[in-house]
């Protein structure tokens, strides 16, 4: 997917200074490579997850989060659809993903949200190999300009590079951009409907390089006004490395900076409630298999009483799957809801003497009681 706006330049002249350029980022679509192994299909979605939840977050890292890298291994439980295609002549899969599992995925994990609606940010690269300074223009087929595209494309960060034509070469040159003179920058970028602006300086040590870049995130024409640049960097590696690296801090920025709050007590958790605990060994045994279990996110213990415990569970999928999933664990066995007592009525500062000779089961959907054996 490109998001560079082309078709929209034709109509640049049209365009009023200070319009907002953002831009709908297609999260939840994605297509991958097929792996030449055994399990290809499963491998496929879990990296298609993957790649969809870093355009969800802006968070290249987020695979690393305890929550989200189980997840992965049963990545066809986030899919709307998929079918086969192919890749740059190669077999691939092509996915799309359920945005609400994906979002309550990243709720569990604590994890940032960041909406369709994005900045688009308009991208001066100048890229110095030691003999020349080129500026990559939108059709200039440098290496490092592909490696820009690929970058924004995985981080779901919207960016416009510019035309290289007649109005550009006469407004800006590469030396300008080396220099990050702020008047001729501002000047260049204002043709463009931009939210921000970036520049990237590439500079060429044999087979690495040292990247330096300036994020502007104010409107074009405010930048003479305005030369200091929001967020700044240096990067190190291949090209394509310290690419990457620029593109997914700024991406982060932005995620950041348009976070969607996100409900951190989803529908999809539980009190789980066990008894019959008779020591330390017990409970840690309890608690490593309930973690185990394919249905469950994570695991908090919420109280322990006596021989009893009560945990705070968060689920990927239903409380349906986590009480088939005890069922099939030896030494568990599923009881009914607790009564009410009459004491405990009485004993309760709120309630209602008329209510006091009843005994009621607790009823909640979202509590599970077990024994162990």
């Amino acid at each position: 997917m490109r998001y560079t706006l082309i078709s929209i330049l034709c109509l640049l002249s049209a365009l009023p200074f200070g319009v907002s350029a953002k831009t709908n980022v297609d999260i939840f679509h994605t297509e991958v490579p097929m792996p030449a192994e055994k399990n290809a299909q499963s491998i496929a979605w879990g990296q298609g997850l993957e790649q969809v939840l870093i355009k969800a977050s802006g968070n290249k890292s987020i695979a690393s989060n305890s929550i989200i890298k189980k997840a992965l291994n049963n990545g066809s439980d986030y899919l709307s659809q998929f079918n086969n295609s192919t890749l740059n002549g190669e077999q691939s899969m092509v996915m799309d993903f359920n945005s609400e599992q994906v979002q309550s995925l990243l709720s569990q994990a604590n994890a940032l949200y960041w909406p369709e609606s994005r900045e688009n940010v308009l991208v001066w690269l100048v890229d110095d190999d030691g003999s020349e300074r080129q500026i990559g223009w939108e059709q200039s087929g440098l290496e490092s300009v592909g490696d820009l595209q690929a970058a924004s494309n995985q981080s779901g960060l919207p960016i416009t590079l510019p035309l290289g034509d007649m109005d550009d070469l006469t407004t800006i040159s590469a030396t300008d951009l080396w220099g990050s003179f702020a008047d001729p920058l501002s000047k260049a970028s204002q043709r463009y409907p931009s939210d921000a602006v970036l520049l990237l300086k590439v500079e060429r040590e044999g087979q690495q390089v040292q990247l330096t870049w300036q994020l502007y995130d104010i409107a074009p024409e405010k930048i003479a006004s305005n030369p200091e640049a929001a967020l700044t960097g240096t990067e190190s590696g291949t090209v394509a490395e310290a690419i990457d690296s620029a593109i997914a801090k700024v991406s982060l920025y932005y995620a950041k900076q348009n976070k969607l709050a996100l409900n951190q007590e989803p529908d999809d958790s539980l009190q789980a409630h066990f008894s019959g605990i008779s020591n330390a060994k017990d409970f840690f045994a309890l608690e490593r298999m309930l973690k185990s279990f394919n249905s469950v996110a994570s695991v908090q213990v919420h109280r322990i009483q006596g021989d009893s415990i009560d945990f705070s569970v968060q689920l990927f999928t239903s409380v349906e799957d986590f009480e088939k999933e005890a069922a099939k664990k030896r030494g568990i066995a599923q009881t009914e809801a607790p009564t009410v007592s009459q004491d405990d009525l009485t004993s309760s500062p709120e309630a209602d003497i008329t209510s006091a000779d009843k005994v009621e089961p607790v009823n909640d959907d979202n509590q599970v009681w077990f024994d162990l054996k």
